[in-house]
């Protein structure tokens, strides 16, 4: 499988559901660098592996405005690649 992307940003769903059928995997496979934000990797709850890269937000005011109608994984997740 070639890569399809440069960058692979997963949400805590993708990351429980290739963890529990133990294809976490292909996040690599479908990108050649993949992240996670550390509210992600809390609601995931597991230690990752090391080609998951934890990022942490770089505009917090715009995951202020986005948590107003989305949880905070989420809007964390969208605020940090503003």
């Amino acid at each position: 499988m070639q890569h399809n992307s440069d960058i692979i940003i997963s949400n805590t769903s993708c990351l429980i559901i290739l963890d529990k059928i133990d294809e976490l995997e292909l996040l690599m496979k479908m990108g050649r660098k993949v992240f996670v934000t550390p509210i992600i990797l809390k609601e995931f709850g597991k230690s990752l592996p090391d080609w998951i890269s934890v990022v942490s937000p770089e505009n917090s005011h715009y995951q202020q405005i986005l948590e107003m109608d989305l949880d905070e994984g989420v809007a964390e997740n969208l605020g940090s690649w503003n």
